[in-house]
C-alpha cells in the first residue's frame, strides 16, 4: 500500500469515525428532547386539570381529573415515543416512504394480531368518558379490592391493603364494584347474650346513635337495623350508617368503641364463646 493510499484510508475512517459521532450525538439529542417532552407534557397536562377543578363552569372533579392527566400522559408518552423513533430510522438512513410503509403493515399486523389491546383500549375510553371510576377510587375488580393508583388506555393498576399492585387489563375488567359513588355505608353487628331484653338493649342503641352528630363523616343518623342473627353464643344486632366516602372504617372503628362503653355503663354483656356440656352418667346393672 502506498502512502497515499494510507492516507486515504486513514482519512476514510477518520471521516467515518466523525459521521457515526456526530449520528450518536444527534441519536442521543433525540432521545434527550423525548425525555424532556415527555416530562414537560405531563408537567403541563398535570396543571391544566388541576387548574379545570378550580373552575366552577366545567365542574370537573379532583377523581376525574386525576383520570384524565394519566389517560392524556399515557397517550402523550406513546406518541412522543413513536415519533422519536421514527426519527432515528430515518437518521440512520431508512427511507421514509418505506417507515410509512412499515408503519402501515405493522398497524395491521397489530389489527390482527393484538386484537386483545385493541380490545383493551376500547374499554378504557369507555371506563373513562361513562367514569366507571377513576384514580383514588377503593374499587372492587375481579376479587381484588383495592386503590386504583393509575388508569390508562391499556391497564388499570390498583394496590390492595397490602400493598401489592395488581396490573389489570381494561378488557378483562370486568363487573366493576365501586366504593368511592357519592357515599358508603359504615356497617357495625354486635353480639348481646340471650339473657338480655331485646327491645330494651335496641332502644339503647338507638339513643346512642342518635348522638353521633359529632362525628362529621357521617351523614345520616345511624339505623339500628335489628337482629340479624341467632348465633351459637350471642344475637347479633346491626347498625348501619351512612358516610362519606372513604371513611367507612373509621366510623365502624368509633362506632364500636361507643357501642362497647355504652354497653359497660348499661350492665350489657357481649358474651364469649360458649358452650353446654351434658354428662350422662351410666346405670349401674
Amino acid at each position: 500500500m502506498t502512502k497515499l493510499e494510507e492516507l486515504t484510508s486513514i482519512e476514510w475512517m477518520l471521516d467515518t469515525a466523525a459521521n457515526l459521532g456526530i449520528r450518536l450525538l444527534q441519536i442521543g439529542g433525540i432521545l434527550l428532547l423525548c425525555w424532556f417532552l415527555i416530562r414537560a407534557s405531563n408537567g403541563i397536562a398535570q396543571k391544566f386539570f388541576k387548574k379545570q377543578t378550580q373552575k366552577q363552569r366545567l365542574a370537573m372533579s379532583e377523581r376525574k381529573a386525576n383520570t384524565l392527566n394519566s389517560i392524556t400522559s399515557s397517550v402523550t408518552k406513546y406518541v412522543i415515543y413513536f415519533i422519536g423513533i421514527f426519527s432515528i430510522l430515518n437518521l440512520l438512513g431508512v427511507d421514509s416512504k418505506s417507515l410509512l410503509v412499515i408503519a402501515s403493515a405493522g398497524s395491521v399486523a397489530i389489527g390482527l394480531g393484538a386484537q386483545s389491546v385493541v380490545t383493551d383500549m376500547m374499554e378504557g375510553f369507555f371506563i373513562l368518558f361513562e367514569d366507571h371510576y377513576a384514580v383514588g377510587d377503593v374499587v372492587t375488580i375481579q376479587n381484588i379490592t383495592g386503590v386504583v393508583e393509575g388508569v390508562t388506555l391499556r391497564s388499570t393498576k390498583i394496590r390492595d391493603p397490602q400493598g401489592r399492585m395488581h396490573i389489570i387489563p381494561n378488557g378483562s375488567v370486568g363487573t366493576v364494584t365501586n366504593l368511592c359513588n357519592d357515599f358508603i355505608n359504615a356497617i357495625v353487628t354486635v353480639g348481646i347474650s340471650y339473657e338480655e331484653n331485646i327491645d330494651r338493649v335496641l332502644a339503647i342503641l338507638q339513643d346512642e346513635m342518635n348522638h353521633t352528630s359529632d362525628i362529621s363523616s357521617i351523614l345520616e343518623t345511624p339505623s339500628v337495623v335489628g337482629v340479624v342473627g341467632l348465633d351459637d353464643s350471642a344475637v347479633s344486632i346491626r347498625i348501619v350508617a351512612k358516610c362519606e366516602i372513604k371513611t367507612n372504617y373509621g366510623v365502624e372503628a368509633e362506632l364500636r368503641k361507643r357501642i362497647k362503653n355504652r354497653f359497660d355503663k348499661e350492665g350489657i354483656e357481649i358474651p364469649f364463646p360458649q358452650r353446654t356440656v351434658h354428662i350422662v352418667q351410666q346405670k349401674e346393672v
